[in-house]
């Protein structure tokens, strides 16, 4: 069973996507309208503080203030809101979730730097082994590991930190075998006077270190205590400047972010279908896992990468209330503003000869636990989830149904908490809200209906047309000719001269877009004329 991350780099879209044993479980979606500050950090401004929500309103230079709660804060302990900030204050804070709905940002002072492997935590010593590493003995290795890197780090002079940030590039490139680690510096040098004395760091080991080097994790630790400094001096920049809100760090794009959290042992091959997202692609890997080179592939077909292997059907069915199951039953999703709830319907299904209809609840219970893990993870749904699974009267059944959800959960990297089974058959859970769900990407509330309906948004038909637009154009024998669009005229007004252009450069052919009046925005043509 082949397990992939196929990079679909569009002119308004990017998509990654992740197939485990052939099945999609991972999709991001990026577009330049909707650009995600999620992992950013910024020097923010305290505009005001809600006593009565424990909280404070932080300015970070976007189109709404973000939301620091009291537990959010490094050393507020059990002190008021109030106490520990005013309004006026700048900050240091890093965006734990993106907007939803009409929520802003949701804002945190625990900074966690991501890596490949680990994370730093500059503000919290604590060294914390992902619980998806299930074996004790390598938490205990990866654990030990760490502190100890990290111990050594503790002693290692501001200055001969700075200079790993020159010297990390130059050493990546050496064999892979090769001592990655600095020797340490005996001496530190005197400290200026007033000079305050570095706070112990910490780390969260990823779920990835499993199994990896002593070497590998110094090298990553380099890199994030070289960004971290980078990050200090900006905002002493920013503070001596009082140029405040200022973004001091961001994440990577799509390719570089999906290349460091899904590129391990488990991955067999990485499809990427632009050349500048297989150039960048390349880079990535060259620097931080040259070993994964080879697993590197360039994608042209024009019929597309997520079509060819089924990904736009999975995509579909993802965005569909009801789920098939293979033993004929099916699981239907409900979504409101407050919590999702998913219905688990025994559909075809029938007690089969000599078969209990509780050993066949169960059989169905067991898939649908197994395809709801997979279903929230892939449609990014967070917060409140109530699942209805099939009645069943045997005790170890529900157990056993709750036990294969929890399994199932492992391998989400979002944290989830699952309670037990009522008498009911329900089972409430929670999944961490990162941003919007898929739904709420690729739909808006349509204005006819009150928003009780889904209409594609704009962006989304518009990234479906480019793609069929090159998919048509290489159909024919040699390519070339002409492509003709016929959309309806909201559609229309989108592709402009310079998209038209590059659209032209892209697919090796002309284009002509012809608007048409009363035709429904999804309801597009694409079609090749020739020459």
């Amino acid at each position: 069973m082949a397990n992939e991350l196929l990079i679909d780099v569009g002119l308004t879209e990017t998509r990654v996507a992740l197939v485990e044993d052939d099945r999609l479980v991972h999709l991001d979606l990026e577009r330049p309208d909707r650009d995600s500050a999620l992992g950013a950090i910024f020097l923010g401004r305290v505009r005001r503080i809600e006593k009565g929500l424990q909280a404070a309103y932080v300015d970070i230079g976007l189109s709404r203030d973000g939301f620091l709660g009291r537990d959010d804060l490094v050393e507020g302990g059990d002190k008021p809101i109030e106490q520990c900030l005013h309004e006026g204050e700048t900050v240091l804070v890093q965006v734990s979730r993106d907007p939803v709905g009409e929520k802003g940002v949701k804002l945190t002072c625990h900074i966690a730097l991501p890596g490949r492997f680990l994370s730093l935590t500059p503000h919290d010593p604590a060294v914390r082994v992902n619980r998806r590493i299930s074996q004790d003995a390598e938490r205990m290795r990866l654990a030990a590991v760490m502190q100890s890197l990290l111990a050594l780090a503790d002693q290692t002079p501001l200055e001969v930190t700075a200079r790993l940030q020159r010297e990390v590039s130059e050493r990546l490139q050496h064999r892979a075998g090769e001592r990655r680690v600095a020797r340490p510096v005996k001496r530190e040098p005197e400290r200026r006077k007033g000079e305050e004395r570095r706070k112990a760091m910490g780390c969260i080991v990823n779920a990835n270190a499993d199994g990896v080097s002593k070497e590998d994790l110094a090298a990553d630790l380099d890199r994030l205590r070289a960004r971290w400094i980078a990050i200090e001096e900006r905002r002493a920049r920013a503070d001596a400047a009082s140029d405040v809100p200022a973004e001091l760090w961001r994440e990577m794009g799509p390719v570089g972010r999906a290349l460091r959290n899904y590129v391990g042992a488990r991955l067999d091959r990485i499809r990427v279908n632009a050349a500048a997202g297989f150039a960048e692609a390349r880079a990535w890997l060259f620097e931080h896992a040259p070993n994964y080179v080879a697993r590197l592939e360039r994608f042209d077909d024009p019929a597309g990468l997520f079509e060819l292997f089924d990904i736009e059907a999975d995509i579909a069915a993802a965005l569909g209330r009801r789920v098939e199951l293979p033993s004929g039953g099916a699981i239907v999703f409900g979504e409101t503003e407050a919590l999702t709830a998913i219905d688990v319907d025994s559909g075809r299904a029938s007690a089969r000869s000599g078969q209990a209809f509780e050993e066949q609840a169960l059989q169905t219970n067991l898939q649908a636990a197994v395809e709801i893990a997979r279903q929230l993870r892939l449609r990014g749904i967070g917060g409140i989830v109530v699942i209805d699974f099939l009645h069943m009267e045997n005790a170890a059944y529900r157990a056993q149904t709750v036990n294969a959800l929890r399994n199932a959960l492992k391998s989400d990297p979002a944290p989830t908490k699952v309670l037990g089974m009522s008498a009911l058959g329900l089972v409430e859970m929670t999944r961490k809200r990162f941003g919007e769900s898929l739904a709420a990407r690729l739909f808006e509330n349509c204005p006819t209906c009150d928003g009780d309906g889904r209409l594609p948004s704009l962006p989304a038909v518009l990234a479906e047309v480019l793609r069929r637009a090159w998919r048509e154009a290489g159909s024919g024998p040699s390519g070339g000719g002409r492509v003709e669009i016929a959309c309806a005229p909201d559609l229309a007004a989108l592709i402009d001269a310079e998209l038209r252009a590059r659209l032209e450069r892209q697919i090796g052919a002309a284009v002509q877009v012809k608007p048409e009046a009363g035709r429904r925005r999804e309801s597009f043509t694409v079609s090749r004329l020739g020459h």
